[in-house]
């Protein structure tokens, strides 16, 4: 069985995020991290209770090898997201001093530890970003600029309870696309870099779309 490790993201130099003086590692190490963990789960076999993404793509997740991680890691956008058009409300929620649920799924697509760890993470990376290339996050993550403005002023206390409360909505970018992520883990796999930099291409130009269209004219 593979053993699916993130691999050291600064000794791949074909990144290419939207923004330059921006450094790709942290981003890598975190696409590596979850391509790895959905990897490994499916390799231990899935039930047919688990997402969808993960039954019907079980044997392309299982047989990931760790070059096509690697490949895959330097995306240049978060591949797996947490949730960020909903940071204007982590203040809200922080300063109602309850806990926001009405994003958790039913199907997990991590083991509740790990999911937690990843969004912490994540949210520290993110949050970053926001503060220094706020642009550049609002492509990476997919989110808008006002959630980019609320996750900049999130304390870190903030930070650390809506990675509480947010784990359990970790999940791959585009999670019921199965056929995307079909082509991806293929053209990953088979070592097809131009193909795979199309479906990338693809994936920032619906990034791009997705943005504008959550803001109002």
């Amino acid at each position: 069985m593979t053993n699916h490790k993130a691999p050291r993201a600064r000794e791949d130099g074909r990144h290419w995020l939207p923004s330059q003086g921006v450094d790709p590692a942290p981003l890598a190490e975190l696409n590596a991290e979850c391509l790895g963990l959905l990897a490994d789960r499916a390799a231990h076999g899935v039930d047919r209770l688990a997402p969808p993404l993960l039954v019907e793509l079980r044997v392309e997740w299982a047989d990931l090898p760790n070059q096509a991680v690697r490949r895959l890691s330097a995306a240049p956008f978060s591949l797996f997201d947490v949730g960020f058009a909903r940071a204007p409300r982590w203040l809200e929620t922080r300063a109602r001093g309850v806990s926001d649920q009405s994003q958790r799924s039913e199907n997990a697509f991590f083991d509740t530890d790990a999911a937690r760890s990843v969004t912490r993470r994540m949210l520290v990376y993110a949050w970053h970003l926001a503060r220094s290339r706020p642009r550049a996050a609002c492509l990476v993550f997919g989110t808008t600029i006002p959630a980019v403005e609320a996750l900049a002023a999130c304390s870190l206390f903030a930070l650390e309870a809506a990675a509480e409360g947010n784990a359990e909505a970790l999940r791959p970018r585009w999670a019921h696309q199965i056929s995307f992520w079909r082509e991806l883990l293929g053209a990953a796999s088979a070592d097809a870099d131009t193909r795979l930099r199309e479906l990338l291409l693809g994936g920032i130009q619906r990034l791009a779309a997705e943005t504008l269209a959550e803001h109002p004219p």
